[in-house]
Protein backbone atom coordinates (compact mmCIF):
# COMPACT_ATOMS: atom_id res chain seq x y z
CA UNK A 1 0.00 0.00 0.00
CA UNK A 2 2.07 3.30 -1.17
CA UNK A 3 1.25 6.04 1.58
CA UNK A 4 1.77 9.82 0.02
CA UNK A 5 3.46 12.26 2.47
CA UNK A 6 2.54 15.97 3.24
CA UNK A 7 5.26 18.46 2.88
CA UNK A 8 4.75 18.88 6.68
CA UNK A 9 5.02 15.29 7.31
CA UNK A 10 7.99 15.27 5.12
CA UNK A 11 9.56 18.23 7.26
CA UNK A 12 8.79 16.77 10.13
CA UNK A 13 10.20 13.38 9.21
CA UNK A 14 13.48 15.25 8.30
CA UNK A 15 13.61 16.85 11.85
CA UNK A 16 14.45 13.47 13.75
CA UNK A 17 17.04 11.87 15.22
CA UNK A 18 18.56 9.08 12.94
CA UNK A 19 17.61 6.76 15.77
CA UNK A 20 13.94 8.24 15.70
CA UNK A 21 14.16 7.52 11.47
CA UNK A 22 15.43 4.24 11.99
CA UNK A 23 12.17 3.61 14.43
CA UNK A 24 9.86 5.47 12.40
CA UNK A 25 11.41 3.48 9.01
CA UNK A 26 11.00 -0.15 10.75
CA UNK A 27 7.24 1.00 11.48
CA UNK A 28 6.43 2.68 8.56
CA UNK A 29 7.93 -0.30 6.38
CA UNK A 30 5.96 -2.95 8.09
CA UNK A 31 2.92 -0.93 8.13
CA UNK A 32 3.11 -0.44 4.42
CA UNK A 33 4.76 -3.47 3.16
CA UNK A 34 7.29 -2.03 1.23
CA UNK A 35 11.03 -0.76 1.35
CA UNK A 36 12.24 1.92 -1.20
CA UNK A 37 15.93 1.99 -2.66
CA UNK A 38 17.25 4.36 -5.45
CA UNK A 39 18.44 2.61 -8.62
CA UNK A 40 20.07 3.34 -11.92
CA UNK A 41 20.81 1.45 -15.04
CA UNK A 42 23.60 -0.14 -13.06
CA UNK A 43 21.36 -1.76 -10.48
CA UNK A 44 20.79 -0.66 -7.35
CA UNK A 45 23.03 2.60 -5.32
CA UNK A 46 25.14 2.17 -2.99
CA UNK A 47 27.19 4.68 -0.35
CA UNK A 48 29.54 4.62 1.86
CA UNK A 49 29.47 4.60 5.54
CA UNK A 50 31.15 3.80 8.53
CA UNK A 51 34.03 2.13 6.48
CA UNK A 52 31.13 0.01 5.47
CA UNK A 53 29.40 0.00 1.51
CA UNK A 54 25.55 0.20 2.38
CA UNK A 55 22.34 0.62 0.42
CA UNK A 56 21.01 3.73 1.56
CA UNK A 57 16.88 2.39 2.34
CA UNK A 58 13.79 4.50 2.59
CA UNK A 59 10.43 4.00 4.10
CA UNK A 60 8.55 5.96 1.63
CA UNK A 61 8.95 7.02 -2.03
CA UNK A 62 9.06 10.74 -1.66
CA UNK A 63 12.00 10.53 0.82
CA UNK A 64 14.02 8.44 -1.29
CA UNK A 65 13.36 11.04 -4.45
CA UNK A 66 14.60 13.88 -2.44
CA UNK A 67 18.11 12.12 -3.12
CA UNK A 68 17.40 12.27 -6.87
CA UNK A 69 19.89 14.98 -7.86
CA UNK A 70 23.87 15.48 -9.19
CA UNK A 71 25.44 12.38 -9.67
CA UNK A 72 22.28 10.62 -8.64
CA UNK A 73 20.23 12.39 -11.67
CA UNK A 74 19.81 9.27 -13.48
CA UNK A 75 18.06 7.23 -10.40
CA UNK A 76 14.31 6.52 -9.68
CA UNK A 77 13.32 5.35 -6.76
CA UNK A 78 12.19 1.62 -6.77
CA UNK A 79 9.64 -0.08 -4.46
CA UNK A 80 10.89 -3.75 -3.01
CA UNK A 81 7.63 -5.39 -1.24
CA UNK A 82 8.67 -6.33 2.21
CA UNK A 83 8.07 -10.18 1.69
CA UNK A 84 10.89 -10.08 -1.48
CA UNK A 85 13.04 -8.31 1.20
CA UNK A 86 12.92 -10.35 4.04
CA UNK A 87 13.07 -13.71 1.52
CA UNK A 88 15.95 -12.36 -1.02
CA UNK A 89 17.57 -9.61 -0.09
CA UNK A 90 18.74 -10.07 3.29
CA UNK A 91 20.34 -13.55 2.72
CA UNK A 92 22.16 -11.59 -0.91
CA UNK A 93 23.09 -7.90 0.84
CA UNK A 94 24.60 -10.75 3.65
CA UNK A 95 26.36 -12.65 1.01
CA UNK A 96 27.48 -9.56 -0.88
CA UNK A 97 28.73 -8.32 2.55
CA UNK A 98 26.59 -5.17 2.12
CA UNK A 99 25.37 -3.24 5.34
CA UNK A 100 22.19 -1.13 5.21
CA UNK A 101 22.01 2.90 6.14
CA UNK A 102 17.92 3.42 6.96
CA UNK A 103 16.50 6.49 6.15
CA UNK A 104 19.36 8.36 5.80
CA UNK A 105 19.19 12.33 5.20
CA UNK A 106 21.16 15.39 3.77
CA UNK A 107 23.29 15.53 7.68
CA UNK A 108 24.39 11.66 7.33
CA UNK A 109 23.98 8.22 6.50
CA UNK A 110 21.37 7.37 9.12
CA UNK A 111 21.25 4.17 11.20
CA UNK A 112 23.64 1.78 9.70
CA UNK A 113 22.97 -2.13 9.96
CA UNK A 114 23.55 -5.28 8.95
CA UNK A 115 20.94 -6.91 6.57
CA UNK A 116 20.24 -9.64 9.27
CA UNK A 117 19.91 -6.88 12.07
CA UNK A 118 17.32 -5.13 9.71
CA UNK A 119 15.37 -8.20 9.59
CA UNK A 120 15.29 -9.06 12.81
CA UNK A 121 13.59 -5.28 13.70
CA UNK A 122 11.15 -5.93 10.72
CA UNK A 123 10.39 -9.67 12.19
CA UNK A 124 9.62 -8.10 15.33
CA UNK A 125 7.59 -5.08 14.33
CA UNK A 126 5.66 -7.70 12.55
CA UNK A 127 5.07 -9.63 15.56
CA UNK A 128 3.60 -7.01 17.97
Amino acid sequence: MEYALSRDELNSLEQLTPEQRYDYFVHAVVDLDAIWILVDDEGFVLVSAEDERCIPVWPHAELAERWIDGEWSECQAQSIPLATWLEKWTSGLESDELAIAVFPDTEGPGVVVSPVELEEALQAEQAD
